[in-house]
């Protein structure tokens, strides 16, 4: 207590006229409960494009310990300009603040600008302004505001707290550290809501009447998490000795069917991993450009696991050697439209560098492996024939296309894809979405619209400046679309999401909310380093499971392919993180029933 009575300063000292003068400096006991607010010291494996952002701590014992929350990762971003060529600027933030009116919080900071030199290096300079956000429990936020104060004159009249500068042993903090005093009920929300979801319990009836062998290998049990979401897992009950054909009660053996992928799943490096289930059929294709190569092999196996197995089924079916097509077999993708089979990816005509959306089409009753059953690739055009990479912003500025995904929602058709252009700087790769005829997907329905850009230090921290490798899941009543933003080969790239309402006009990008830090990052499940360029399958379970790439060093030596199930939180939102032993862990997979059988 006395220590942190020690680091608290003057207010007036510590804020100046800027801020209401009102702050809570009263004797602490030993339950009182703050949220602490800082920035980070950059480090290699986390720049300062990822430490100049607001992180939140929280403590409830008045200081004697400290709990980091969102995996003491960034929350807060300062979001970039652009210059005359529409390149970006990049901002940070500093000197954060936080106040209390009633019972919302104000929490700002001061923006910074990152220059790039010819060096490489990035100076930063004070632009004079203050970003801010507003929030009630430090767990949802408004947008961000910028201005050139941090709180207006009414919000400073009706000021009831400010932060205090502090001193938290055990934080990574660069500058000051605030915290300001929080209810225990927000304190114990944040803290229960910090905890890692992990598996609690499964639960099974005691006995079920069945009529069928069918019903009995359809029930499934239900395994809860310490969040209070569940999920339905299949088993594999033990049928010998059952009789379906007349009554009889019995006593059954099952086995939870879990899936559990090592890290990496192939030590081969994989980019943009793509699975997806056809036919009964798992099928597997990648960005496979290591060393050189130029081409599309396609995997086919009965199970996800399989497709790694030695001797699997596996066939070449595009490559440079044959066809127009000499540079960037990048980022392929199946998906099913309009009832066919089909590829989308990107692929360049000739020598040159221009990567350019094309779609391929399976043949009906096709094989997938089979490289005479697929169309030759078409390249996707916008209502009046123009190609995706021609001035589709209207500032007479052309572009690359790549990374090109499909999903339906709301009666409707959508495709969504990666542009970039280099009029006079680096745009930084950006999202852009139309609406897609599914029964010709060659040309859209409707001109592209620019859904994001890599607004944020997450976004653009290092190497190139993206926003990527989008690919949506989709519930019944939301689109999760999850993008890749940062250095596409690096520990700091990161997946982010866009969630918007399955019923919206999914073209207006207002019906679009983008989380405001990623979804999955460098060590958010142990020893695995930058995972990004994902995309989401679901197996005969009905089951969604994600693919990535990532590493499992933070030093830059390649990416190796990875899969890991999503597990859907209590409001329904997607865990991108869970690993095995918090999904399902090994030694739980054993269970058992009473079957009553009654024939109809």
């Amino acid at each position: 207590m006395k220590r942190i009575m020690a680091m608290i300063l003057c207010t007036t000292m510590l804020f100046g006229a800027s801020a209401c003068t009102k702050s809570k400096i009263e004797e602490l006991t030993a339950t009182d409960c703050w949220v602490v607010a800082y920035t980070r010291n950059p480090t290699d494996e986390y720049s300062a494009f990822l430490g100049q952002s607001v992180h939140f701590a929280v403590t409830n014992d008045s200081g004697k310990s400290f709990e980091t929350l969102y995996l003491n990762y960034g929350k807060l971003f300062a979001k970039c300009e652009f210059n005359e060529d529409n390149g970006i600027v990049s901002k940070g933030l500093h000197n954060i603040e936080m106040y209390r009116l009633g019972d919302e919080y104000i929490i700002t900071a001061s923006e910074t600008k990152r220059t790039k030199l010819a060096d490489g290096n990035y100076p930063e300079r004070d632009t004079g302004k203050y970003v801010r956000w507003a929030t009630k429990d430090f767990i949802t936020f408004t947008e961000l505001e910028a201005g050139d104060s941090r709180l207006t004159l009414g919000e400073k009249m009706k000021c009831d707290e400010t932060s205090v500068v502090i001193s938290p042993e055990g934080l990574d903090y660069s500058e000051n550290a605030v915290a300001i005093a929080v209810s225990e009920e927000i304190a114990s929300k944040l803290l229960a809501n910090n905890v890692t979801v992990e598996f609690e319990s499964v639960d099974v009836p005691k006995s079920v009447t069945v009529s069928s062998k069918e019903e009995l290998e359809n029930l499934k049990v239900t395994v809860n998490y310490t969040d209070g979401s569940t999920h339905d897992k299949h088993v594999n009950w033990d049928l010998d000795g059952i009789d379906f054909s007349k009554a009889g009660k019995y006593t059954v053996k099952g086995e939870i069917a879990v899936r559990r992928f090592p890290f990496p799943v192939e030590d081969h490096p994989w980019a943009d991993p793509v699975i997806t289930y056809y036919n009964n059929k798992y099928y597997f294709i990648a960005t496979n450009d290591a060393n050189g190569n130029t081409s599309f092999e396609v995997r086919e196996a009965d199970t996800p696991e399989a497709l790694f197995e030695p001797g699997v089924r596996r066939k070449v079916i595009l490559e440079a050697a044959d066809t127009v097509f000499k540079k960037t077999f990048w980022a392929p993708e199946f998906h099913i439209v309009g009832g066919k089979l089909r590829i989308f990816c990107a692929l360049t005509i000739g020598d040159g560098f221009d990567p350019q959306c094309h779609i391929m089409t399976l043949s009906d009753g096709g094989d997938p492996l089979n490289k005479e059953d697929w169309s030759a690739p078409v390249r996707v055009v916008m209502p009046d024939e123009r190609y995706l990479g021609v001035n589709p912003l209207g500032d007479n500025k052309n572009g690359i296309t790549l990374d090109m995904t499909y999903f339906e929602a709301g009666g409707k058709s959508y495709a969504v894809w990666s542009f970039r252009t280099w009029a006079g700087t680096d745009s930084g790769s950006m999202l852009m979405i139309a609406e897609m005829d599914p029964d010709n997907p060659r040309k859209l329905l409707t001109y592209p619209v620019l859904l994001t850009r890599p607004y944020y230090g997450w976004e653009h921290n290092t190497g190139t400046d993206n926003n990527e490798g989008p690919y949506a899941i989709v519930t019944d009543e939301k689109v999760y679309l999850a993008y890749s933003g940062g250095d596409a080969r690096g520990q700091m790239y990161a997946v982010g999401i866009l969630e918007g309402n399955v019923n919206d006009d999914l073209c207006d990008v207002s019906n679009w909310t983008a989380w405001s830090a990623p979804a999955l990052a460098s060590n958010f499940v142990e020893g695995e380093y930058g995972p990004g360029h994902n995309a989401f399958f679901v197996d005969e379970y009905g089951d969604t499971y994600i693919t990535y790439h990532g590493n499992n060093t933070s030093q830059r030596t390649g990416i190796k392919p990875g899969i890991r199930r999503v597990h859907f939180l209590k409001d329904g939102s997607p865990l991108l993180y869970m690993t095995h032993e918090q999904d399902l862990p090994i030694g739980k997979e054993s269970v058992k029933i009473v079957v009553n059988v009654e024939p109809k």
